[in-house]
């Protein structure tokens, strides 16, 4: 089998950090690739160099060489990779908001009428050629949907498919590069996906797919590399996978899953939605309910774009929610986000790179400022509440210690949270749900593009959240074994609605059915 694409020798230096050390890698046509390894390890690092990333070029570019093809190439910048038929879809998703699914995949290849080259310089786009052809790339993907509806109205999940079609629209496309691209998905979307790249390959595409999901590595990759430290410690043909060997290359040490014992559910509610109504997007949906018990770690889940989000967003504006609420029975009003905070509540998005982090403050502040701004805490004299200088020392005591705790990889606190990995960038957000210390704390997606080894740390710090400081935890997320292990209770969501709750049958084959809405039995 010929090869598409070789690397020799790659090394990259951040200042005295040695991101990448002589890494050597090669891509067949045609063939899946696995790219794995700890956050930190240099996984994002590789591929920004192979797109060309900005980033790479203004920390002093790289050494070693890169060969497309046979022929030696300089990958100055994004335009070129792009140009060699490269394409990437970024762990942080890269969409235009405010415009439609259709302008998004087609962006910088819009079609454009004919008749419009008598105007010179300007043409009209040939919307419906554009939306025709956003359609195509989308059913390569496994997703029927309106490629007329603005992206800021669809879920994450379908953003996540929106850019893997983004790319696949380019008719040069050679490489495929996807730097986590389930870890926004479920079960059955992502069973959708990993068959439909399976047929991209077969069409000749060549893909370098990163994931910290080995059983997925496994499933869909006929060859694995496995980066730790900045190199390349071990590779794997088909016929030699070994998740547990694998697991141990990537971490270097053996790796114990988390797992909570179930409280008793008779406890009493402290949260309670009663029939609100919740608007976002072109939806709108009625009469939904829910009771949140004291002192749970409750566990919310769906396929993509059916709602398992909507009671955190709902209630703190981010979507429109009417209703009644209840905390503590006494009636709260959705969307008073400070009031909400000020009682006790707090969300951690799922979308942390647009809702999440300050990304060109350092990893101190991400950590600490809203203790400080809405607690009073840090402060050197706190009496005097907001007109007091900060306590730098404890700030940084603090800041130290959690991301020891955390194993964030991390130069220093002062570091730009921009520069840190994706995975270490949502560290840095559970560290301040930590630090913020909240009676009830919804979270989104909280292992999201998090290596092995970090899951359970997070895992572990929200299990201790919920067992020492008796937290009120809602976790809305596809990641159901995760789910399984801390859960008290798991709501499915179907078409934003309260599909089914499971109390204790977790490993019925009901919750498999009840997340494609096939359950037979009603809430």
């Amino acid at each position: 089998m010929e090869y598409v694409l070789k690397v020799k020798r790659l090394s990259k230096n951040f200042n005295e950090v040695k991101a990448l050390d002589r890494v050597d890698f090669d891509l067949k046509k045609g063939e899946i690739h696995g790219i794995i390894g700890a956050n930190g390890s240099g996984k994002s690092t590789f591929v920004n160099i192979l797109f060309g990333s900005k980033y790479i070029r203004d920390t002093g570019g790289y050494e070693g060489e890169i060969f497309i093809e046979n022929k030696k190439l300089d990958i100055k910048n994004t335009h070129h990779a792009m140009k060699y038929g490269i394409g990437m879809v970024h762990q942080e998703l890269a969409l235009l908001g405010e415009l439609d699914i259709s302008s998004n995949i087609k962006i910088n290849r819009e079609n454009i009428i004919d008749k419009t080259k008598l105007l010179g310089d300007f043409a009209l786009v040939d919307r419906e050629k554009n939306e025709t052809d956003a359609k195509k790339a989308l059913s390569k993907v496994g997703v029927d949907i309106n490629p007329r509806i603005k992206v800021k109205d669809i879920s994450t999940n379908l953003k996540q498919f929106v850019e893997i079609a983004r790319e696949i629209d380019n008719d040069k496309l050679k490489i495929l590069i996807l730097d986590e691209p389930t870890s926004s998905l479920n079960i059955e979307e992502t069973k959708i996906l990993l068959s439909n790249l399976k047929e991209l390959a077969n069409t000749g595409i060549s893909i370098i797919f990163i994931s910290h999901r080995l059983e997925e590595i496994v499933d869909i990759c006929h060859r694995v590399t496995i980066f730790r430290d900045g190199r390349v410690v071990s590779r794997y043909d088909k016929e030699d996978f070994d998740i547990n060997k694998m697991a141990m290359d990537m971490i270097g040490k053996e790796i114990v899953q988390v797992s909570k014992k179930r409280k008793n559910n008779d406890k009493e509610n402290i949260l309670s939605f009663k029939n609100v109504e919740v608007s976002y997007g072109y939806g709108h949906y009625k009469n939904i309910s829910l009771d949140i018990k004291k002192g749970e770690i409750l566990g919310i889940t769906g396929l993509a774009g059916h709602g398992q989000e909507i009671f955190g967003y709902g209630l703190m504006g981010l979507y429109d929610m009417k209703g009644e609420v209840i905390f503590k029975e006494e009636k709260i009003i959705p969307g008073d986000m400070e009031r909400i905070i000020q009682e006790g509540i707090y969300l951690l998005p799922d979308e942390r790179k647009e809702l999440g982090l300050f990304l060109n403050r350092s990893v101190w502040k991400n950590l600490v400022f809203e203790s400080y701004d809405g607690q009073n805490r840090f402060l050197k004299y706190p009496a005097l509440g907001k007109l007091s200088p900060l306590n730098h020392k404890a700030i940084r005591k603090y800041s130290n210690k959690m991301v020891e705790k955390l194993n964030i990889k991390v130069k220093d606190i002062d570091q730009k949270v921009m520069d840190l990995s994706g995975g270490n960038q949502q560290k840095v957000c559970i560290g301040r749900a930590i630090t913020i210390d909240p009676e009830v704390l919804f979270v989104g997606e909280p292992t999201r593009g998090i290596d092995l080894y970090s899951k359970e740390i997070i895992l572990d710090l929200l299990l201790e959240l919920n067992e020492e400081r008796n937290t009120t935890i809602i976790i809305f997320s596809g990641e159901i074994s995760e789910l399984k292990r801390v859960c008290d209770r798991i709501v499915v969501m179907y078409r934003n609605q309260v599909f089914k709750i499971f109390d204790d049958d977790f490993e019925s084959e009901e919750l498999s059915l009840a997340l494609s809405g096939r359950s037979l039995e009603r809430v």
